[in-house]
């Protein structure tokens, strides 16, 4: 488990009060989405410790049945309380968090991992619940991914940052689903590997006045499998079961926050 995040400060809404006139020198809001399992504990640790709460905001969940259908929506949040707000992240967070932050630019930063890692780290995850908290152990390893839906990463973007609700995501072709993603990702401010969050903090951070060097968290103590422990064949298996998410890596794992390195439009890539 990670450290304790510092908490957020929300504020309800007083509708009446926004929308709020343009800011041309207000600075960016940073929105950091946290894809499971890609270093985001460890990227919003790092600013809730360094920025308060006044300065990192963990977008809160919208408990409402709506939520999988059309989406977070975030009707406590008043947009005045936000103006000191330089860093966004968190699983509830959406982009029509954008509309409380009238009047100021919102930049958008994504990490993502290949599938095969992934499943590694969510299976030694449920391992992890099933000792510390007793939770039912996960089946072996093979039989575990089996149960698995296919392209987690590329789906809880689509579904939890783009607001594409169930059953519509599941409308979408995998062809749909690479063009939307990518187009996306080209309008990103940052968008690279897990493995390069070093670079995407220290960055950021720079740009902040932050220390640049974030502490590691919720990095498992113990390990019950690892990459190594699946057969060659059974990789290539997996690699094409979720061939959408080891595309998208493959394509963004190198991009940071470099625009020249933003791959080609898609429509030359697939």
């Amino acid at each position: 488990a990670g450290a304790p995040r510092a908490p957020s400060r929300i504020a309800r809404a007083s509708p009446a009060r926004y929308p709020l006139p343009m800011q041309p020198d207000a600075p960016p809001a940073h929105f950091l989405l946290h894809v499971p399992k890609c270093a985001g504990t460890t990227v919003e640790a790092h600013f809730a410790r360094h920025l308060g709460p006044d300065g990192f905001l963990l977008a809160p969940r919208w408990r409402n049945p709506l939520r999988d259908v059309i989406g977070n929506r975030y009707p406590d949040l008043d947009p005045l309380a936000l103006r000191r707000v330089r860093v966004v992240s968190g699983h509830s967070l959406s982009r029509s968090l954008a509309r409380k932050f009238t009047g100021r630019e919102v930049r958008e930063h994504v990490l993502i991992r290949d599938p095969l890692s992934y499943l590694v780290s969510f299976y030694n995850y449920r391992w992890a619940r099933h000792d510390q908290r007793d939770e039912p152990a996960p089946p072996p390893f093979d039989a575990w991914t089996g149960t698995q839906r296919r392209n987690p990463i590329s789906r809880f973007l689509l579904h939890r940052y783009f607001e594409i609700g169930y059953p519509s995501v599941y409308r979408l072709s995998s062809r749909a689903r690479f063009v939307l993603l990518e187009r996306a990702f080209a309008r990103f401010a940052c968008g690279s590997a897990w493995s390069r969050s070093d670079a995407a903090v220290a960055n950021l951070s720079a740009e902040l006045g932050l220390p640049t060097q974030a502490a590691r968290e919720n990095e498992a103590a113990a390990r019950r499998f690892a990459l190594s422990d699946i057969a060659p064949a059974r990789q290539e298996a997996l690699k094409a079961e979720h061939a959408l998410d080891q595309l998208l890596l493959d394509r963004w794992k190198d991009r940071g926050a470099d625009p020249a390195a933003t791959p080609p439009d898609p429509a030359a890539a697939a």
